[in-house]
C-alpha cells in the first residue's frame, strides 16, 4: 500500500487526494479515480492553499476587485446633501457605479479562475471576465437568490455553494440551487467548519492596517477553492 508523498500517511492505491493533508495524488495511470474519497474540512483547505500557492495568478481578480473597492470607498467623501451638489459628485458617482459593476464581474471571474486553477487549465483574467459577462443574467439571478437564502442565516452555506455550482457546472440557477442543497445534506459538517474558519480569518485579517482589504480578498480565493474541492468530491461520490 502506497504512502502520501507529503505527510507520509498510508493511503489506498486509487486515492487521488490524501484524506489527511489534502495532497493531490494521481493513480498509477495518471488519471483521477472514480472512487469516492473522504476528505476533511482541513483537507479541503489544505488542497485550496496548495493550488493557490502553486498558481498565484488565481488571486488576480480578487485583488483587483479589492483595489477598486478601496478606490470607491475613498470617493465617498462628504454627502452632496450636506455640501450641495457639484459636478465632482456626479463624476464620483459615475466612477463608483462603474467600479461596483467591475467588482461584481471580478467576484464571479475569481470563482471561474479558481475553477480553472483547480482543473489545471491556463489562467486568463480577460477570458474569465468575458465568461462572466456572457452569463451575467444567470449570475445576477444567482446573486439575488443567494441574498434571499442568506437572510435566513441557516441557509448561508447553500448560498455560498450556489455561486460555486453555477460556475462549476455552467448550469441554471434553480438546478444549481438544488445541487447546493444536496451538497449541504452530504457534507454539512465540512461546509460549516470551512465557513466558521473563514469568518475567523476575515475578522483577523480585516484588522491588518492598509492591507486588510487585500488580505481578506486573497482569503476569499482560498475559501472558494476549498468549496470547489468540496463540490468536486461530492460529484465523485454521486458520479454526477
Amino acid at each position: 500500500m502506497p504512502y502520501c508523498p507529503n505527510c507520509g500517511k498510508e493511503i489506498q492505491d486509487d486515492y487521488t487526494v490524501c484524506p489527511d493533508c489534502g495532497e493531490r495524488l494521481k493513480t498509477p495511470e495518471g488519471e483521477r479515480s472514480t472512487r469516492p474519497v473522504e476528505v476533511s474540512a482541513v483537507g479541503h483547505l489544505n488542497m485550496a492553499w496548495r493550488i493557490a500557492s502553486a498558481q498565484p495568478m488565481v488571486f488576480a481578480p480578487a485583488l483587483l476587485g479589492g483595489v477598486i473597492s478601496s478606490i470607491i470607498d475613498n470617493l465617498g467623501g462628504t454627502p452632496f446633501y450636506q455640501t450641495g451638489f457639484s459636478p465632482l459628485h456626479l463624476i464620483a458617482g459615475l466612477i463608483s457605479l462603474v467600479g461596483s459593476i467591475a467588482v461584481y464581474i471580478l467576484n464571479f471571474a475569481s470563482i471561474d479562475m479558481a475553477r480553472d486553477a483547480y482543473t489545471e487549465k491556463p489562467l486568463d483574467l480577460g477570458q474569465s471576465m468575458s465568461y462572466v459577462v456572457s452569463r451575467i443574467v444567470t449570475f445576477i439571478g444567482a446573486s439575488i437568490l443567494s441574498v434571499l437564502l442568506s437572510i435566513t442565516i441557516i441557509l448561508i452555506p447553500v448560498a455560498v455553494m450556489l455561486s460555486v455550482i453555477v460556475v462549476m457546472d455552467e448550469t441554471g440557477v434553480m438546478i444549481a440551487a438544488g445541487r447546493a442543497f444536496n451538497v449541504l445534506i452530504t457534507d454539512l459538517g465540512d461546509i460549516i467548519v470551512i465557513l466558521l474558519l473563514s469568518i475567523v480569518g476575515y475578522a483577523l485579517l480585516g484588522w491588518v492596517p492598509f492591507l486588510g482589504g487585500l488580505l481578506t480578498a486573497a482569503l476569499g480565493v482560498v475559501i472558494s477553492l476549498a468549496f470547489i474541492d468540496v463540490y468536486y468530491q461530492y460529484r465523485r461520490k454521486v458520479n454526477l
